[in-house]
C-alpha cells in the first residue's frame, strides 16, 4: 500500500531547502512518526511499505531522497538499494538507510552497496535533519553540475556545427584538383590543425597561356582565419591588375581596410608563370610574409628565393616588390606555408628551414613526379613530428616542369 502524509497545519515549519522524500519502511509506527518530522521540516513526503512498492514510486516520481528501511518482507532494503545503485537512471537519488544502533555489519553493507548515509533507530531529530539536508545538498550541487554540463554539450555542440559549415566554406575556398596545364605538372595538399584552417592556395589560368599561383597563410588557425582566407580569394578573383606588384598592393589596400582585427593579417605569395617557346618558363612572384619558394634542380640542388615584403593587412601603404627567375625542366617549385618548417616533435623541437633545406638537397626530380615530391617532403614534417599533434596548418605546392 502507498501512502501520502498530508502536512500538519498545527505543526511550525522551520525554515529548510525542502525536496520530495520517500520514506520505505514497513512499521507503521516509525513509518508515521519519520513522516511527520520530516513535514515539519519543510519537505513533501510519500511512503510506501515495502520494497517493491518503493521501486515501482520512484519509477514513476522525481525524488530527491529516499529513506530506506533495511527489515522488510518482500524486498528488503538491501535489494532496493542495489536495484537504485546499478541503475544509470536512478543511480544518482541519494539513499539514507534506516538501521539500529547495533546493525555495524549492516551499516557497512549499506555503505559497500552505494548508500549516502545512514540514521540510526530511534531516530535524533537535529541528526536527522543536518543528514537529511546535506544529502538533499550534494543532490542539489549534483544537479546543478548536471544541467550544467547538459547545456556545455549543446553548446559545444552547436560551436560543432558552426565550425563545420565554417570548415566546409573554407574548403570550397581551395580548388577541387590542380588544374592541367601542358607544360607542368602540379601537386597540393593541405593538412589543418583545426577544423577550420587558415592556409590557402589556388590557381588562376589564363586564356594566354599564363598560370597565376596563389598560396596565402592568415594569422593563426580558426573561424577568423578562415574569414581571412575567404576575403583573400575574392580580392584575388575581383582584381585586374596587370602588374603582379599592383595586384598585391591592391589586395593589402582591400584587407587593410576590412580591418578584420590587429592580429589577424594575410601572408600571402602570387606568381606568374610564363611559357617560353623553348621548353623555359619565367617566374614572376611578388607578396610578403611567406617562407622562401624552393627550387629543385637535378643534381639535388635546392635553392632558396625570398619573397621579402610584409603580410597583408598590416599597413595600408606598405611597398611591395618582383622576383624573378627561370625554370628548365626537370625543375621543380616547392610553395609552403609556415606550418611545415614550424612542425614540433614531442621534445618540443622545431625542424626549421636549416633541416627542412637539408632534406631537400636528397631528392632526385629527374625521376619523381610533383606528386611523388611532394608526400616526400610531406614526410619530412610527418617523421620529424613523429605523432605529436599540428601547431599550424601545413599546406604544399610542388610544380615541376615537364
Amino acid at each position: 500500500m502507498i501512502e501520502q502524509v498530508a502536512p500538519d497545519s498545527s505543526a511550525t515549519t522551520e525554515t529548510s531547502p525542502g525536496g520530495l522524500l520517500l520514506v520505505v519502511d514497513d512499521n507503521e509506527m516509525n513509518r508515521d512518526m519519520l513522516s511527520r518530522r520530516l513535514l515539519r521540516q519543510g519537505h513533501q513526503v510519500e511512503m510506501a511499505t515495502n520494497g517493491r512498492e518503493a521501486l515501482d514510486m520512484i519509477e514513476a516520481h522525481k525524488f530527491d531522497l529516499v529513506l530506506l528501511d533495511i527489515m522488510m518482507p518482500e524486498m528488503n532494503g538491501y535489494e532496493v538499494l542495489e536495484y537504485i545503485k546499478t541503475d544509470p537512471s536512478l543511480r544518482h537519488i541519494p539513499v539514507i538507510m534506516i538501521t539500529a544502533v547495533d546493525e555495524i555489519e549492516s551499516v557497512v553493507r549499506c555503505i559497500e552497496l552505494g548508500a549516502d548515509d545512514y540514521l540510526p533507530k530511534p531516530f535524533n531529530p537535529i541528526l536527522l535533519k543536518a543528514r537529511i539536508n546535506a544529502s538533499l545538498e550534494k543532490k542539489r550541487l549534483r544537479d546543478q553540475q548536471v544541467a550544467y554540463t547538459h547545456q556545455l554539450d549543446l553548446e559545444n555542440r552547436r560551436k560543432s556545427d558552426e565550425l563545420e559549415q565554417a570548415r566546409q566554406i573554407q574548403l570550397s575556398m581551395l580548388p577541387a584538383a590542380p588544374p592541367a596545364i601542358p607544360y607542368l605538372d602540379i601537386a597540393a595538399q593541405q593538412k589543418t590543425a583545426s577544423e577550420v584552417g587558415g592556409d590557402y592556395y589556388d590557381f588562376f589560368p589564363q586564356p594566354n597561356g599564363k598560370l597565376f599561383v596563389a598560396i596565402g597563410d592568415a594569422t593563426g588557425h580558426g573561424v577568423g582565419s578562415g574569414l581571412m582566407v575567404a576575403m583573400t580569394k575574392a580580392s584575388l578573383m575581383a582584381t585586374e591588375e596587370a602588374e603582379l606588384t599592383d595586384l598585391i598592393k591592391k589586395i593589402n589596400r582591400v584587407l587593410t581596410r576590412i580591418d578584420l582585427g590587429r592580429q589577424l593579417n594575410m601572408s600571402l605569395m602570387v606568381l606568374e608563370i610564363v611559357p617560353s617557346s623553348n621548353g623555359n618558363l619565367t617566374v614572376r612572384a611578388s607578396g610578403g610574409g611567406i617562407p622562401p619558394i624552393y627550387v629543385l634542380r637535378p643534381g639535388g640542388i635546392a635553392e632558396e628565393v625570398l619573397i621579402s615584403g610584409l603580410p597583408l593587412g598590416v599597413m595600408e601603404e606598405a611597398s611591395y616588390t618582383l622576383t624573378e627567375f627561370t625554370l628548365n625542366p626537370p625543375d621543380t617549385m616547392l610553395l609552403m606555408s609556415d606550418g611545415l618548417p614550424e612542425t614540433f616533435n614531442s621534445k618540443r623541437e622545431l625542424l626549421g628551414f636549416k633541416q627542412l633545406k637539408s632534406a631537400l638537397h636528397q631528392f632526385d626530380v629527374t625521376r619523381l613526379s610533383a606528386e611523388q615530391i611532394l608526400e616526400q617532403v610531406m614526410a619530412v614534417g610527418d617523421d620529424w613530428a613523429a605523432g605529436y599533434p599540428l601547431q599550424d596548418d601545413v599546406t604544399l605546392v610542388t610544380m615541376k616542369v615537364k
